[in-house]
Protein backbone atom coordinates (compact mmCIF):
# COMPACT_ATOMS: atom_id res chain seq x y z
CA UNK A 1 0.00 0.00 0.00
CA UNK A 2 1.89 3.33 -0.86
CA UNK A 3 0.48 7.02 -1.92
CA UNK A 4 -0.43 6.15 -5.21
CA UNK A 5 -2.11 2.78 -4.80
CA UNK A 6 -5.92 2.68 -4.71
CA UNK A 7 -5.85 0.51 -1.43
CA UNK A 8 -3.31 3.70 0.20
CA UNK A 9 -5.99 5.76 -1.27
CA UNK A 10 -8.92 4.68 0.31
CA UNK A 11 -7.38 3.93 3.63
CA UNK A 12 -6.39 7.83 4.29
CA UNK A 13 -9.65 8.81 3.02
CA UNK A 14 -11.88 6.14 4.94
CA UNK A 15 -9.53 6.59 8.42
CA UNK A 16 -9.21 10.54 8.40
CA UNK A 17 -13.24 10.62 7.46
CA UNK A 18 -14.19 8.55 10.62
CA UNK A 19 -11.42 10.50 12.97
CA UNK A 20 -12.64 14.05 11.83
CA UNK A 21 -16.50 12.76 11.98
CA UNK A 22 -16.00 11.85 15.43
CA UNK A 23 -13.43 14.75 16.26
CA UNK A 24 -16.22 17.51 14.79
CA UNK A 25 -19.05 15.70 16.73
CA UNK A 26 -17.13 15.59 19.85
CA UNK A 27 -16.93 19.59 19.45
CA UNK A 28 -20.56 19.99 18.92
CA UNK A 29 -21.45 17.29 21.48
CA UNK A 30 -19.05 19.69 24.41
CA UNK A 31 -20.83 22.70 23.20
CA UNK A 32 -24.71 21.14 24.00
CA UNK A 33 -23.57 19.52 27.18
CA UNK A 34 -22.03 22.74 28.55
CA UNK A 35 -24.83 24.76 27.19
CA UNK A 36 -22.68 27.38 24.90
CA UNK A 37 -23.63 28.87 21.91
CA UNK A 38 -22.43 27.84 18.54
CA UNK A 39 -20.51 30.49 17.16
CA UNK A 40 -18.58 30.97 13.56
CA UNK A 41 -15.64 28.84 14.39
CA UNK A 42 -18.35 25.23 15.08
CA UNK A 43 -20.65 26.41 12.32
CA UNK A 44 -17.32 26.43 9.72
CA UNK A 45 -15.77 23.35 11.17
CA UNK A 46 -19.19 21.61 10.23
CA UNK A 47 -18.69 23.04 6.70
CA UNK A 48 -15.48 21.52 6.28
CA UNK A 49 -16.34 18.47 7.51
CA UNK A 50 -19.03 18.66 4.88
CA UNK A 51 -17.12 19.47 2.31
CA UNK A 52 -14.13 16.47 3.09
CA UNK A 53 -17.58 14.36 2.72
CA UNK A 54 -17.59 15.16 -0.42
CA UNK A 55 -14.20 14.75 -0.98
CA UNK A 56 -14.51 11.35 0.06
CA UNK A 57 -16.99 10.48 -2.16
CA UNK A 58 -15.30 11.87 -4.84
CA UNK A 59 -12.71 9.50 -3.90
CA UNK A 60 -14.46 6.61 -3.31
CA UNK A 61 -16.11 7.22 -7.00
CA UNK A 62 -13.15 7.70 -8.53
CA UNK A 63 -11.41 4.39 -7.65
CA UNK A 64 -14.80 2.15 -8.46
CA UNK A 65 -14.24 4.19 -11.85
CA UNK A 66 -10.88 3.56 -12.11
CA UNK A 67 -10.12 6.91 -12.21
CA UNK A 68 -7.49 7.00 -9.24
CA UNK A 69 -5.57 4.38 -8.11
CA UNK A 70 -4.67 2.79 -11.26
CA UNK A 71 -1.85 3.41 -13.58
CA UNK A 72 -1.61 4.57 -17.15
CA UNK A 73 -0.29 1.39 -18.31
CA UNK A 74 -3.78 -0.23 -17.11
CA UNK A 75 -5.45 0.78 -19.96
CA UNK A 76 -5.22 1.23 -23.73
CA UNK A 77 -5.54 4.71 -25.85
CA UNK A 78 -8.90 3.85 -26.30
CA UNK A 79 -9.95 2.87 -22.84
CA UNK A 80 -8.47 6.21 -21.43
CA UNK A 81 -10.32 8.12 -24.30
CA UNK A 82 -13.47 6.73 -23.14
CA UNK A 83 -13.19 7.39 -19.23
CA UNK A 84 -11.86 11.05 -19.89
CA UNK A 85 -15.13 13.10 -18.79
CA UNK A 86 -15.85 11.32 -16.18
CA UNK A 87 -11.94 11.38 -15.00
CA UNK A 88 -11.70 14.76 -15.42
CA UNK A 89 -15.37 16.11 -13.86
CA UNK A 90 -14.52 13.42 -10.80
CA UNK A 91 -10.85 15.50 -10.56
CA UNK A 92 -12.76 18.73 -10.72
CA UNK A 93 -15.42 17.61 -8.10
CA UNK A 94 -12.26 16.84 -5.83
CA UNK A 95 -10.27 19.73 -6.57
CA UNK A 96 -13.30 21.68 -5.72
CA UNK A 97 -13.91 19.95 -2.20
CA UNK A 98 -10.73 19.60 -0.90
CA UNK A 99 -9.94 23.24 -1.39
CA UNK A 100 -13.39 24.16 0.38
CA UNK A 101 -12.67 21.80 3.62
CA UNK A 102 -9.15 23.57 3.33
CA UNK A 103 -10.58 26.89 3.33
CA UNK A 104 -13.27 25.88 6.14
CA UNK A 105 -10.51 24.62 8.50
CA UNK A 106 -8.70 27.56 8.42
CA UNK A 107 -11.56 30.02 8.74
CA UNK A 108 -12.77 27.85 12.09
CA UNK A 109 -9.15 28.47 13.10
CA UNK A 110 -9.19 32.02 12.96
CA UNK A 111 -12.54 32.37 14.11
CA UNK A 112 -11.54 30.67 17.40
CA UNK A 113 -8.47 32.45 17.97
CA UNK A 114 -11.10 35.44 17.87
CA UNK A 115 -12.79 33.63 20.63
CA UNK A 116 -10.21 33.22 22.56
CA UNK A 117 -7.91 36.22 22.20
CA UNK A 118 -10.29 39.26 20.91
CA UNK A 119 -12.63 38.81 23.41
CA UNK A 120 -13.72 41.70 25.42
CA UNK A 121 -11.68 44.37 23.26
CA UNK A 122 -8.64 43.36 24.13
CA UNK A 123 -5.55 43.17 21.87
CA UNK A 124 -6.36 45.85 19.63
CA UNK A 125 -3.78 44.54 17.03
CA UNK A 126 -4.31 41.57 16.92
CA UNK A 127 -7.57 41.60 15.97
CA UNK A 128 -7.53 43.82 12.66
CA UNK A 129 -4.75 41.10 11.72
CA UNK A 130 -7.19 38.20 12.38
CA UNK A 131 -9.64 40.02 10.42
CA UNK A 132 -7.31 40.44 7.62
CA UNK A 133 -6.70 36.89 7.40
CA UNK A 134 -10.04 35.81 7.37
CA UNK A 135 -11.17 38.16 4.46
CA UNK A 136 -7.75 36.75 2.14
CA UNK A 137 -8.62 32.79 3.44
CA UNK A 138 -12.13 33.84 1.88
CA UNK A 139 -11.00 35.39 -1.15
CA UNK A 140 -8.15 32.66 -1.75
CA UNK A 141 -10.95 30.31 -1.58
CA UNK A 142 -13.22 31.88 -4.00
CA UNK A 143 -10.50 32.84 -6.54
CA UNK A 144 -9.09 29.35 -7.00
CA UNK A 145 -12.83 28.29 -6.92
CA UNK A 146 -13.35 30.03 -10.01
CA UNK A 147 -9.56 29.23 -11.78
CA UNK A 148 -10.42 25.75 -11.24
CA UNK A 149 -13.91 26.20 -13.01
CA UNK A 150 -12.61 28.10 -15.75
CA UNK A 151 -9.21 26.67 -16.09
CA UNK A 152 -10.19 26.02 -19.81
CA UNK A 153 -12.05 29.17 -20.16
CA UNK A 154 -15.49 28.66 -21.55
CA UNK A 155 -14.14 25.57 -23.44
CA UNK A 156 -15.34 23.07 -20.45
CA UNK A 157 -15.18 19.93 -22.47
CA UNK A 158 -11.82 21.01 -23.42
CA UNK A 159 -10.18 18.37 -20.72
CA UNK A 160 -11.75 15.61 -22.08
CA UNK A 161 -12.79 16.28 -25.89
CA UNK A 162 -8.58 16.09 -27.31
CA UNK A 163 -8.07 20.06 -27.04
CA UNK A 164 -6.76 20.21 -23.47
CA UNK A 165 -3.46 21.49 -25.13
CA UNK A 166 -5.08 23.95 -26.85
CA UNK A 167 -7.14 25.89 -24.08
CA UNK A 168 -5.98 24.95 -20.59
CA UNK A 169 -3.05 27.12 -20.49
CA UNK A 170 -4.17 27.81 -16.71
CA UNK A 171 -4.70 24.62 -15.57
CA UNK A 172 -1.27 23.81 -13.55
CA UNK A 173 -0.96 27.50 -12.86
CA UNK A 174 -3.44 27.42 -11.11
CA UNK A 175 -3.14 23.99 -9.22
CA UNK A 176 0.18 25.35 -8.81
CA UNK A 177 -0.75 28.52 -7.11
CA UNK A 178 -3.22 26.89 -5.50
CA UNK A 179 -0.57 24.58 -3.12
CA UNK A 180 1.83 27.50 -2.60
CA UNK A 181 -0.68 29.88 -1.52
CA UNK A 182 -1.91 27.17 0.40
CA UNK A 183 1.58 25.98 2.46
CA UNK A 184 2.32 30.28 2.99
CA UNK A 185 -1.10 30.39 4.90
CA UNK A 186 -1.14 27.41 6.44
CA UNK A 187 2.35 28.59 8.14
CA UNK A 188 0.78 31.88 8.91
CA UNK A 189 -2.19 30.62 10.51
CA UNK A 190 -0.01 28.11 12.73
CA UNK A 191 2.17 30.99 13.77
CA UNK A 192 -0.67 33.13 14.92
CA UNK A 193 -1.65 32.79 18.20
CA UNK A 194 2.31 31.50 19.07
CA UNK A 195 3.28 34.99 20.38
CA UNK A 196 0.52 35.56 22.36
CA UNK A 197 0.86 31.96 24.36
CA UNK A 198 4.26 32.66 24.77
CA UNK A 199 3.72 35.93 26.95
CA UNK A 200 0.96 34.16 29.13
CA UNK A 201 1.34 34.20 33.00
CA UNK A 202 2.16 30.90 33.20
CA UNK A 203 5.00 27.75 33.43
CA UNK A 204 7.41 27.54 30.00
CA UNK A 205 6.10 24.05 30.52
CA UNK A 206 2.17 24.92 30.24
CA UNK A 207 2.80 27.24 27.64
CA UNK A 208 5.11 24.39 25.40
CA UNK A 209 1.89 22.39 26.43
CA UNK A 210 -0.92 24.70 24.57
CA UNK A 211 1.47 25.44 21.81
CA UNK A 212 1.78 21.11 21.21
CA UNK A 213 -2.15 21.20 20.87
CA UNK A 214 -2.14 23.93 18.31
CA UNK A 215 1.00 22.16 16.50
CA UNK A 216 -1.15 18.94 16.13
CA UNK A 217 -1.82 20.93 12.58
CA UNK A 218 1.79 20.25 11.47
CA UNK A 219 1.06 16.51 10.43
CA UNK A 220 -0.87 18.23 8.04
CA UNK A 221 1.51 20.72 6.61
CA UNK A 222 3.85 18.13 6.24
CA UNK A 223 1.27 16.98 3.82
CA UNK A 224 1.05 20.38 2.21
CA UNK A 225 4.42 20.22 1.56
CA UNK A 226 4.62 16.69 0.08
CA UNK A 227 1.90 18.06 -2.45
CA UNK A 228 3.78 21.18 -2.73
CA UNK A 229 6.84 19.39 -4.06
CA UNK A 230 5.56 17.33 -6.30
CA UNK A 231 4.34 20.27 -8.11
CA UNK A 232 7.31 21.84 -7.71
CA UNK A 233 8.78 18.52 -9.46
CA UNK A 234 6.41 18.79 -12.66
CA UNK A 235 7.50 22.58 -12.99
CA UNK A 236 11.35 22.01 -13.09
CA UNK A 237 10.69 18.28 -15.04
CA UNK A 238 9.35 20.59 -17.58
CA UNK A 239 7.24 18.82 -20.32
CA UNK A 240 10.08 15.64 -20.12
CA UNK A 241 8.86 15.00 -16.56
CA UNK A 242 5.07 14.41 -17.44
CA UNK A 243 6.26 12.51 -20.68
CA UNK A 244 8.31 9.68 -18.01
CA UNK A 245 5.95 10.16 -15.95
CA UNK A 246 3.30 7.72 -14.68
CA UNK A 247 0.02 10.08 -14.89
CA UNK A 248 -2.17 8.45 -13.49
CA UNK A 249 0.07 7.27 -10.57
CA UNK A 250 0.74 10.99 -10.51
CA UNK A 251 -2.42 11.66 -9.86
CA UNK A 252 -3.14 9.73 -7.41
CA UNK A 253 -0.40 10.46 -5.40
CA UNK A 254 -1.42 14.49 -5.34
CA UNK A 255 -4.91 13.47 -3.78
CA UNK A 256 -3.63 10.97 -1.79
CA UNK A 257 -1.74 13.79 0.25
CA UNK A 258 -4.64 16.60 -0.44
CA UNK A 259 -7.17 14.12 1.38
CA UNK A 260 -4.21 13.58 3.68
CA UNK A 261 -3.49 16.99 4.57
CA UNK A 262 -7.20 18.14 4.98
CA UNK A 263 -8.15 15.59 7.20
CA UNK A 264 -5.49 15.94 9.60
CA UNK A 265 -6.63 19.92 9.49
CA UNK A 266 -9.94 19.04 9.98
CA UNK A 267 -9.10 17.29 13.14
CA UNK A 268 -6.65 19.16 14.46
CA UNK A 269 -8.44 22.26 14.09
CA UNK A 270 -10.99 20.86 17.15
CA UNK A 271 -8.43 19.79 19.43
CA UNK A 272 -7.90 22.90 21.26
CA UNK A 273 -12.72 23.03 21.85
CA UNK A 274 -12.11 19.33 23.12
CA UNK A 275 -9.53 19.83 25.10
CA UNK A 276 -11.05 23.17 26.84
CA UNK A 277 -14.44 21.89 27.11
CA UNK A 278 -13.99 18.41 28.20
CA UNK A 279 -13.90 19.40 32.18
CA UNK A 280 -16.67 19.64 33.85
CA UNK A 281 -17.99 23.26 34.10
CA UNK A 282 -20.91 25.28 35.28
CA UNK A 283 -22.95 27.23 32.74
CA UNK A 284 -22.08 29.75 31.79
CA UNK A 285 -18.45 29.87 32.63
CA UNK A 286 -16.74 28.36 29.27
CA UNK A 287 -15.63 30.91 28.22
CA UNK A 288 -13.77 32.31 31.56
CA UNK A 289 -12.52 29.21 31.72
CA UNK A 290 -10.61 28.88 28.55
CA UNK A 291 -9.27 32.16 29.50
CA UNK A 292 -8.48 30.60 32.70
CA UNK A 293 -7.06 27.86 31.49
CA UNK A 294 -4.53 29.61 28.97
CA UNK A 295 -4.24 32.40 31.56
CA UNK A 296 -3.53 35.05 28.64
CA UNK A 297 -1.29 37.56 29.03
CA UNK A 298 -2.98 40.56 28.30
CA UNK A 299 -5.11 39.79 31.65
CA UNK A 300 -3.55 40.54 34.80
CA UNK A 301 -3.25 37.59 37.47
CA UNK A 302 -5.81 38.45 41.01
CA UNK A 303 -2.08 38.12 42.66
CA UNK A 304 -1.08 41.31 40.63
CA UNK A 305 -4.08 43.08 41.55
CA UNK A 306 -4.63 42.19 44.94
CA UNK A 307 -0.74 43.95 45.41
CA UNK A 308 -1.35 46.72 43.67
CA UNK A 309 -5.07 47.28 45.63
CA UNK A 310 -2.67 46.82 48.56
CA UNK A 311 -0.70 49.51 47.56
CA UNK A 312 -3.77 51.65 47.15
CA UNK A 313 -4.77 51.21 50.48
CA UNK A 314 -8.28 49.32 48.91
CA UNK A 315 -10.28 46.88 51.28
CA UNK A 316 -10.42 43.74 51.13
CA UNK A 317 -13.77 43.20 49.88
CA UNK A 318 -12.95 45.63 47.03
CA UNK A 319 -10.22 43.23 45.81
CA UNK A 320 -12.52 40.18 46.01
CA UNK A 321 -15.06 42.26 43.80
CA UNK A 322 -12.14 42.60 41.12
CA UNK A 323 -10.94 38.77 41.34
CA UNK A 324 -13.63 38.04 38.89
CA UNK A 325 -11.73 39.93 36.05
CA UNK A 326 -8.95 37.66 36.39
CA UNK A 327 -10.26 35.25 35.15
CA UNK A 328 -8.70 32.96 38.37
CA UNK A 329 -8.39 29.34 37.79
CA UNK A 330 -10.42 28.35 40.66
CA UNK A 331 -13.88 30.51 40.06
CA UNK A 332 -15.64 29.09 43.39
CA UNK A 333 -12.74 31.47 45.11
CA UNK A 334 -14.79 34.29 45.79
CA UNK A 335 -17.94 32.93 46.82
CA UNK A 336 -15.67 31.14 49.40
CA UNK A 337 -14.71 34.14 50.32
CA UNK A 338 -17.78 36.19 51.16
Amino acid sequence: MSDSSREGLLAVSGSLLGLSTIAVSLRFWARKRHEVGLMADDYFAALGLISYIGASICVFVGVHNKTLGYSSHDFTPEQVAAIGKEDNQDQIALDVTSSTTLACVKLSALFFYRRIFCSGGKRPVFGPVIWTTIVTVILWLFVFQFLTGFQCGTHFSALWDGTYLQYCTLSFPVLYGLVISDFILDVWIILLPIPSILRLNTTLKRKLSIIGVFLFALVGLAASIVRMVQYIKIELGGPDYLLYTDHERLVTEAFFYTMLEAGIALIAVNLPSLRVFSASLHTGEILRSVRSLIELAFLRSSSDIAQQDAEAGHTNSAIELRKPASFSTRPSEGSNTQ
